[in-house]
C-alpha cells in the first residue's frame, strides 16, 4: 500500500520527523506538497470553496489554511484516481505512529469487510456499533458518531471518486465534511486501538489565520448544527441496518483546480 504524507513545502522539521518515523517501522513513505490556501488565486479558490454552501453548512467562514488543508487532500484523492493502485494511506505530519502500524495496513488490505475509509486515528474513546477481529489485538470498529481527525486514514478508490464528485465546491472543513458519511455514500470504519496518535506538534497548527473565541451568534449555530448532525446521523445508521444506503453520483469532476466555477 502506498503512503503519502501531506507537508507544506516550508515545513522541513515536521516531514523529518515523520519520515524518520516510517523509515524505524520499515514503511516507504513519499511527502506530498500541501496546498497552501493563501497562496490559492481567487479563481482556484473560487472553484473549489463555496462561500454559499458554507453559510448553510458551517458557523463561520473557513480560513485559507482550511482551505488548504482541504485542497491538499483533494490532490491526494485525484492521485488515487490517477494511478493504478486500489487504495493510498493518507497522513498528515503532525503524528505519532505506533509500532503495529505495519502489522494493521497489512491486515486492512487483506481484510473482506467492506469498507470505503479506514481511519487510523481518532478520539481517545469511542462508541461504538459494531467490531471484528482486524490482527491480533486490533478490531476493525463501525462508529456510532464518526470522529474528527485527518491526520491518518485509508481510503479506497471507490471512495475517492465519490468524495472527489460531491466536495468539490466544499463549505466545511475535510474533518466535518467525512463526518457526514451518508452525504458520499461512505463506509467509514476505524481501528481499535488505534495505531496513530496527535503528535506534541499537533498544538501547534501550520493551518494558518485561525480566529480567536467564537461571539454568541456563531456558538448558537454551531449547538445548531451540531443538534442537526445527530439527528442526520441517527436517521442514516438507522437507514443503514435497514439495507438503505445513499446513491452517489457516478460521474467523476474536471481535473483539480481546472473546473470552471459554479
Amino acid at each position: 500500500m502506498k503512503i503519502v504524507v501531506i507537508n507544506l513545502a516550508a515545513d522541513q522539521a515536521r516531514w523529518a520527523e515523520v519520515r524518520r518515523q516510517f523509515e524505524q517501522l520499515g514503511l516507504p513513505v513519499e511527502r506530498f506538497q500541501a496546498v497552501v490556501g493563501r497562496d490559492l488565486t481567487d479563481a482556484q479558490r473560487a472553484r473549489l470553496y463555496s462561500p454559499m454552501l458554507n453559510a448553510r453548512q458551517y458557523h463561520k467562514p473557513l480560513q485559507p489554511g482550511e482551505i488548504g488543508c482541504y485542497a491538499s487532500h483533494l490532490k491526494v484523492w485525484q492521485r488515487l484516481l490517477d494511478g493504478s493502485d486500489s487504495r493510498i494511506a493518507v497522513f498528515e505530519d503532525d503524528v505519532d505512529l505506533d509500532p503495529s502500524l505495519p502489522e494493521t495496513l497489512q491486515a486492512i488490505e487483506r481484510t473482506e469487510r467492506p469498507w470505503d475509509v479506514v481511519k487510523l486515528i481518532g478520539r481517545r474513546r469511542e462508541s461504538m456499533s459494531w467490531r471484528w477481529p482486524l490482527a491480533p489485538g486490533k478490531h476493525l470498529i463501525s462508529y456510532r458518531r464518526v470522529p474528527g481527525l485527518t491526520s491518518a486514514y485509508v481510503i479506497r478508490r471507490e471512495a475517492a471518486e465519490k468524495l472527489l464528485a460531491h466536495r468539490i465546491p466544499f463549505g466545511r472543513p475535510i474533518d466535518v465534511d467525512l463526518r457526514h458519511w451518508w452525504e458520499c455514500d461512505l463506509r467509514v470504519l476505524g481501528v481499535l486501538p488505534y495505531p496513530v496518535h496527535a503528535a506534541p506538534s499537533s498544538l501547534q497548527s501550520t493551518i494558518e489565520g485561525r480566529r480567536g473565541s467564537p461571539d454568541a451568534t456563531v456558538r448558537m449555530r454551531k449547538l445548531l448544527l451540531q443538534a442537526r448532525y445527530s439527528i442526520l446521523n441517527w436517521q442514516a445508521r438507522q437507514a443503514a441496518r435497514l439495507g438503505f444506503r445513499p446513491g452517489a453520483a457516478a460521474s467523476l469532476p474536471a481535473p483539480l483546480l481546472d473546473r470552471p466555477a459554479r
